[in-house]
């Protein structure tokens, strides 16, 4: 449009090229340059109108979306095979479900609900959750119970680690105000999941989890 309009009027190419220079180099002095993306020249008044939906879409999109698909139980991990009469912390490990994290292993209905939570937890947050520890041998648990100071370990025969209905977490679970904590704590019940009453307290284990097989705490 510019162009026919100059040619109709009997502007030489010349004088236009002169007036289209002298009117951008007005409005790149005038321009408002985003300093936080090292300069990029887009206007301050541009991004301040931008709908809120499109400024934030893509990291809310990050946090709801997970980076790949949620880790499904293995086919043989059977739910309702949950007594194999072995002694706590002497559960063989191919009598346990692996859990998407690796070389971590539980019980098998534990393991079943341990993998719904854990993909309600990676559609919220984007990745799965960090397991710290879940079943425990009885030399794992006495290690523990001998260098761990007193009353962080359950005694030797006597942990829920060892009868594969527990895990430690981390990657902020561990803090009692993360929003992870925060998260489990309204939504893992769902799962069968509980954060039990001594944990808070005596001692103070926010990363502690079981699976709730009816247990008072």
């Amino acid at each position: 449009m510019l162009s026919r309009h100059f040619k109709k009027n009997g502007y030489h190419a010349p004088l236009m090229g002169a007036v289209l220079a002298g009117s951008l180099a007005g409005t790149l002095a005038l321009m408002p340059l985003d300093g936080g993306s090292g300069g990029s020249g887009v206007p301050a008044s541009a991004k301040v109108s931008a709908d809120p939906d499109e400024r934030t879409g893509s990291s809310r999109q990050a946090e709801e979306a997970p980076s790949e698909p949620p880790a499904e139980p293995p086919a043989d991990c059977d739910p309702s095979d949950t007594d194999h009469g072995y002694p706590n912390g002497r559960v063989p490990v191919d009598e346990l479900c692996p859990l998407p994290q690796r070389d971590e292993f539980l019980r098998a209905d534990a393991a079943v609900a341990f993998y719904k939570l854990n993909a309600a937890y990676q559609k919220h947050f984007g990745d799965e959750m960090c397991v710290r520890s879940s079943y425990r041998s009885y030399e794992k648990q006495e290690q523990l119970y001998r260098t761990m100071p007193s009353g962080m370990a359950a005694r030797p025969g006597n942990s829920k680690h060892g009868i594969g209905i527990a895990v430690d977490l981390c990657d902020g679970v561990q803090d009692a105000d993360s929003p992870q904590f925060e998260w489990l704590e309204d939504n893992s019940e769902k799962y069968g999941w509980i954060h039990p009453a001594w944990a808070y307290s005596n001692p103070y284990e926010p990363w502690h989890w079981e699976f709730d097989v009816g247990q008072d705490d």
